[in-house]
């Protein structure tokens, strides 16, 4: 590893550049050595203490490798050897002090690809905190949490023989493998153990220190929760958060977690959450970062070479090439890159592309369009979209949409689908109609209203919900055209939609009810390789994608107006 502490090494090369990192480790490094400024100035009570980071440094690095290669005693040092950037984190997370000594952070989030070591990591400072702490906690309680016990014991059993193999940590301590507890000899009070949502009630709970491991299975808050309220009474408690990244957007730890911790690197709160530390390990996908590039799998695997082989992200790589309904899950996985479902549709990155342009109604007024509207049951969500061809060759199709949703249990609804419905009502993204089923008269007056706006050609529906408002419509003047939702009035309009999405040429304005919709994309295909757009099947609850269906129906009326093809399909697809 060369110097017994390669921290301040490790902030210098990324700094400088010589290390290769993303953007949040960046903000990581270069919020550390802005706080090292702001020492002794008034408003910031904490000071840096090298001892104390050296100390954990130390201490994490007696213990032994308990598992695999490195465990070996006749081809290795069994001894944990911190990597530069595990002493980075540690140097930061344990060097800063209040006045009093005590540590600064209380809760930190760390994020980074599968095998890079967080278990065995997560468990040495586990070690540390239960045992080092002491005098300044009395009675410390460590715990190894996971939505399941079993997920737990992970960690645990990790801690454990750690423990085991240390000839001094062995001699303090007592295992009781028949209820996963470690006791100290010299602290009766102190414990280690495990515990899972499906623990039960936890009498007494005080912890001092909580390892929270894949934080992005978690299905909701209430295990943070009452973890953070039972630390109530602690001098430094710390809540150590370990996670790969997930496959929902949706997820407390990406909405909460995950959102402050950007938020906290990328200094866009106020006030900042000073005992918060956070840091990310993943690919900078929207700087332009290729996931087949060598050269940035250290971004994500600060490991590599190390606990994960070039060989076995290289395979990885491979296998999303060869098979793309595997890519979502390695993006995931191995490349710590957030995303909805496993087999994704539009990758984020792509739909955030599409939506650098904005779109107006200003802009739009008196051209012309085609509608496709997509009517859910009745208590849903509906929407139409409106989609304008290009009048000037070279620019993009462009999109508006019209959402509803019934007013009435908005808060319920809210919270069973966890999404801000009620935050896109006000900003007027969705338009909430009196009720408890959605009232299509609302619907009728948007269109006529646009009808005025916009030279509104034709309206595609889907006849099995839409009959009965395609009447009135009719009747109103519009043009109808039914499509049904089946491979042959589906597939060839969703292909042309995806081309739009993957070439760049839709512009959708930044519209967040879309952004969110386009993460619950999925598609389904027959035997002949037709594709339509689908809701996940393993979980349809607070999945929306009906702004998709009827944008792809809209799109549909404008291509085949334009004599069946599109000036973007004539000319060929820009590969991306």
């Amino acid at each position: 590893m060369g110097d017994r502490y390669t921290a301040e090494g490790y902030i210098a090369d990324v700094l400088s550049g010589t290390q290769v990192a993303c953007k949040y480790v960046k903000l990581a490094v270069k919020r550390h050595v802005e706080d090292l400024a702001r020492q002794n100035t008034e408003g910031f009570p904490y000071h840096f203490d090298a001892e104390q980071a050296k100390r954990v440094i130390d201490f994490k690095q007696q213990l032994r490798h308990t598992k695999g290669e490195w465990a070996d005693p006749h081809k290795h040092d069994t001894r944990i050897r911190l990597e530069p950037w595990q002493q980075f984190k540690d140097w930061v997370l344990f060097g800063w002090r209040t006045k009093d000594g005590y540590r600064r952070f209380h809760k930190s989030y760390i994020e980074v690809g599968r095998k890079n070591g967080k278990t065995t990591d997560g468990a040495a400072t586990l070690n540390y905190c239960w045992y080092a702490d002491r005098p300044r906690e009395t009675g410390p309680e460590a715990y190894c949490v996971a939505t399941k016990k079993d997920q737990a014991h992970i960690a645990w059993d990790e801690a454990k023989r750690q423990v085991e193999k240390h000839p001094v940590l062995r001699k303090l301590s007592r295992v009781y493998k028949q209820n996963s507890t470690i006791t100290q000899f010299a602290d009766s009070a102190a414990k280690c153990t495990v515990w899972g949502k499906d623990s039960g009630t936890q009498d007494g709970f005080n912890p001092s220190f909580a390892l929270v491991d894949e934080a992005h299975a978690y299905p909701d808050n209430s295990m943070m929760e009452v973890i953070e309220s039972g630390m109530g009474a602690r001098k430094q408690p710390l809540i150590y958060i370990i996670t790969t990244a997930g496959l929902d957007l949706n997820s407390p730890c990406y909405q909460e977690e995950r959102t402050l911790a950007v938020s906290v690197l990328e200094r866009t709160i106020d006030p900042l959450p000073e005992d918060y530390f956070c840091i990310i390990y993943t690919l900078d996908l929207e700087a332009g970062d290729d996931w087949t590039d060598r050269n940035v799998w250290i971004k994500a695997n600060p490991n590599i070479g190390v606990s994960v082989s070039w060989e076995y992200i290289e395979k990885r790589v491979q296998e999303a090439l060869q098979m793309p309904s595997r890519q979502n899950k390695i993006l995931t996985k191995n490349f710590s890159v957030w995303t909805q479902t496993a087999t994704r549709a539009i990758p984020p990155e792509v739909w955030e592309r599409c939506g650098k342009l904005p779109v107006t109604v200003e802009e739009l007024a008196g051209h012309e369009c085609y509608a496709g509207m997509d009517l859910s049951a009745v208590l849903d969500l509906s929407a139409y979209a409106l989609v304008f061809p290009p009048w000037v060759e070279g620019d993009p199709y462009r999109y508006l949409w019209r959402m509803y949703l019934p007013a009435d249990n908005m808060i319920e609804r809210v919270r069973r689908d966890k999404v801000p419905y009620d935050v896109w009502i006000e900003r007027k993204l969705i338009t909430a109609t009196p009720g408890a089923t959605i009232d299509l008269s609302y619907i009728e007056a948007d269109l006529k209203a646009d009808m005025g706006r916009f030279k509104v050609r034709e309206i595609a529906y889907d006849p099995w919900r839409a009959n009965d408002i395609s009447q009135h419509l009719t009747q109103e003047g519009f043009t109808m055209v039914p499509v049904r939702q089946q491979y042959s009035g589906m597939a060839a309009p969703t292909d042309s939609f995806l081309k739009q999405v993957f070439s760049g040429v839709l512009a959708h304005g930044g519209n967040p009810v879309m952004t969110w919709m386009i993460s619950c994309l999925e598609l389904k295909s027959d035997r002949q390789g037709n594709v339509m757009p689908m809701k996940p099947l393993r979980d349809k609850s607070g999945k929306r994608i009906d702004g998709v269906v009827a944008a792809i129906m809209g799109l549909d009326r404008a291509i085949r107006h334009e004599g069946g093809a599109s000036v973007y399909e004539e000319r060929g697809v820009i590969s991306v």
